[in-house]
């Protein structure tokens, strides 16, 4: 029974190893599509760093298993002084999964909606508090290319997006809301 047990906790501890380097990119955006994304909106992804805590998580899940699995206590005191240390990292691994979930940008007709990591809500930057937008390019081995957009808003903070796929398809729907406030995205070269 014993050396049953120790077997299935190896292969657990192996699985959240090779998990951590696949679920997230697996599992990350379709959950987040699934509780966050609207009906209606030009832009949506997850921030980087959602997929990093994410895989960190889960490595530091299969982390502390195995040393659990390394560490065998003697008595019954240290026993459960080593069951609560391994629940307190499983929950706080939990917690940052959780908030991994809740890191994205999202754009829509109200504007920008930025969910940072150790935020619960989003914020929500409203197209009219936007006062100028720079779609700055950048050259590269001869070629210029787009590299980021730099939205400026009235209070003087900036808030910068790199030119992704997915953020050039939806630039020309969200360049309808700032032409609307009477803003165009003007070129600037690095």
């Amino acid at each position: 029974m014993e050396t049953n047990s120790r077997q299935i906790q190896i292969g657990i501890i192996i699985v959240l190893f090779l998990s951590s380097l696949i679920m997230p990119i697996i599992l990350l955006y379709p959950i987040q599509e699934m509780l966050y994304r609207p009906q209606e909106f030009y832009y949506f992804e997850p921030y980087f760093n959602a997929y990093v805590i994410f895989m960190a998580a889960l490595f530091v899940m299969a982390l502390i298993l195995l040393i659990n699995f390394l560490i065998i206590p003697k008595t019954k005191k240290n026993n459960n002084i080593q069951r609560g240390i391994v629940t307190a990292f499983f929950l706080i691994a939990l917690g940052f999964i959780t908030l991994s979930f809740n890191n994205y940008k999202l754009m829509d007709s109200e504007g920008i909606h930025v969910n940072q990591l150790f935020s619960l809500k989003a914020d929500l930057v409203g197209w009219e508090e936007i006062v100028k937008v720079e779609q700055v390019n950048r050259e590269k081995d001869g070629v210029t290319k787009p590299d980021r957009l730099v939205f400026t808003l009235q209070n003087g903070s900036t808030i910068e997006e790199p030119l992704t796929s997915k953020m050039m398809e939806a630039k020309n729907l969200f360049a309808v809301e700032l032409n609307q406030h009477g803003i165009t995205i003007e070129n600037v070269y690095e």
